[in-house]
């Protein structure tokens, strides 16, 4: 797949996502801004949420974005993933399209928008006075890593999904769980210390959200050896789900 043509499929794929809304692509920018409306104005005004450790007004809600926002494009990513053959079949059908190759639009199309609700965050902290982190340099690379990961999971399932049409069901419900076991909306202090260990080791989401939080809300430290093994694993399966998808071409183009 050409620059160009990856590029037409993912501004097609924003175009369609907001296609017969009066705003249009502004929903792009509009759905973020209200997701952290509502994390800065009803937690931390209305409902007095607060950070354990600080008596920052706006700690907590900074805390929920800085982990909402990843969480949704890694998500996205992975369950648009893991339907996108079935989904593109009538496409795929008639043009002649690389298979392993197709669902870099999708984890483009939700890095854009993150970029977007990420760079709100970082407006409202400079606003607010509560700083940039240095190791916003970092960002690039975790999110690449976090992308990576998804697309190379939503790649293995989406494979399985042209035969066994319930697995996108599955994924869905799955997250739902998997959501519950990442520190989103809960800290990790709030867990004895082996359960937090466990977790690392089980959920690989979980250094990866602990770094945003370093990153986007000052809040921890980053944890530089699980996030190279988490680095490790993702580009890993990356290869992996690029295999599988190339071995199984031919009969999911049949099967399509």
């Amino acid at each position: 797949m050409t620059p160009a043509l990856l590029w037409s499929f993912t501004r097609q794929e924003l175009v369609d996502r907001y296609a017969g809304s009066m705003l249009g692509l502004s929903w792009v920018v509009m759905q973020p801004l209200a997701m952290l409306l509502i994390f800065m104005v009803i937690f931390a005004e209305l409902m007095g949420a607060r950070l354990p450790g600080t008596s920052a007004t706006h700690a907590y809600g900074t805390y929920l974005a800085a982990g909402v926002i990843p969480w949704m494009a890694f998500s996205n990513t992975l369950l648009r993933t893991t339907g996108v053959y079935v989904d593109k079949a009538p496409i795929i059908g008639k043009v002649r399209l690389s298979l392993p190759a197709l669902p870099l639009f999708i984890a483009l199309s939700e890095s854009i928008t993150f970029g977007l609700a990420t760079s709100l965050l970082l407006l409202f902290l400079i606003l607010f006075g509560s700083g940039i982190q240095q190791e916003i340099l970092l960002l690039p690379w975790v999110l690449l890593v976090q992308q990576a990961l998804a697309l190379g999971l939503g790649m293995i399932l989406a494979a399985l999904h042209v035969f066994l049409r319930d697995i996108r069901e599955f994924i869905a419900l799955f997250l739902q769980l998997w959501f519950w076991l990442t520190p989103i909306v809960w800290v990790p202090s709030a867990l004895p210390g082996p359960t937090v260990d466990i977790l690392r080791w089980v959920n690989p989401v979980l250094p990866l959200i602990e770094t945003w939080h370093a990153i986007l809300a000052g809040h921890g430290e980053i944890p530089y050896p699980s996030l190279m093994g988490v680095a490790v694993l993702a580009f890993g399966i990356l290869m992996l789900g690029y295999w599988l998808v190339r071995r199984l071409e031919k009969d999911i183009r049949d099967f399509l």
